[in-house]
């Protein structure tokens, strides 16, 4: 494999549908000054967008003018540009204005129609969200947020409700192993509830409580943290309504 991209400082996106002081602090961190228009510009930023996205494009047959995605947790958009070629239209959703207006200032400038491609800001995810009513979509993608959840079961339920019958959930995120430890430092922990990532049976526990089927778990790519030893194993999971 080809050098290992770095893992994006402070935490990849941000947190939604909690309701302890983790969310409260992931929207005040993303909406600060300067994070959201540089967002974009950490170093590996791009690099594991494009290889977490090549991921999700494997183990999902996204079709160009038939796919209606959501992806979640979108941040400034680096996962929906890898996605949009591939997919009828995408809305991004996220609890941090200023990330949202980065998203679509980019759409924007890329001349792209917001039928095809935009971005809502959103208080928490819940069922019947304002910004998402009558909205069902092929599949909901989340790359690299569900570490900011204090409750993956309770985000994955909502997430779930947003679904097509027959519609797919696709996240990616840190496996939970030895060099998972040092992924984040230790001072993020109030935006970063899960430091060290996820198992395979915690992602595919909270995929079933969510009347998810059909689970796949497999290994997306790796990344260096700047501050760890070894690589950074990150997954793919899927799973069917």
């Amino acid at each position: 494999m080809a050098e290992h991209p770095a893992i994006p400082n402070e935490g990849h996106c941000n947190r939604h549908g909690q309701t302890d002081g983790v969310e409260e602090a992931n929207r005040q961190f993303f909406n600060s000054a300067g994070i959201a228009e540089h967002y974009s510009e950490r170093p590996g930023a791009v690099e594991c967008a494009r290889r977490l996205a090549a991921a999700m494009l494997r183990v999902y047959p996204f079709a160009e003018g038939e796919t209606v995605v959501m992806d979640f947790a979108c941040g400034t958009g680096l996962i929906s540009r890898e996605l949009a070629p591939h997919a009828k239209s995408i809305v991004g959703v996220d609890i941090s204005q200023n990330m949202v207006d980065m998203y679509n200032l980019s759409v924007r400038n890329q001349g792209i129609s917001p039928d095809e491609m935009r971005a809502v800001c959103i208080s928490a995810i819940k069922e019947d969200e304002e910004h998402l009513k009558g909205m069902a979509f092929d599949v909901i993608v989340c790359a690299n947020a569900y570490h900011h959840f204090t409750s993956i079961d309770n985000v994955t339920k909502c997430l779930v409700s947003y679904l097509k019958h027959g519609g797919s959930l696709l996240v990616a995120d840190i496996v939970k192993d030895r060099s998972s430890q040092d992924a984040f430092p230790p001072n993020v922990g109030h935006i970063v509830p899960h430091r060290g990532g996820f198992t395979a049976e915690e992602i595919r526990n909270a995929f079933e409580s969510a009347g998810l089927h059909n689970f796949s778990l497999t290994e997306a790519t790796k990344a260096r943290a700047r501050h760890a030893t070894e690589p950074v194993t990150f997954f793919t999971a899927r799973g069917d309504k």
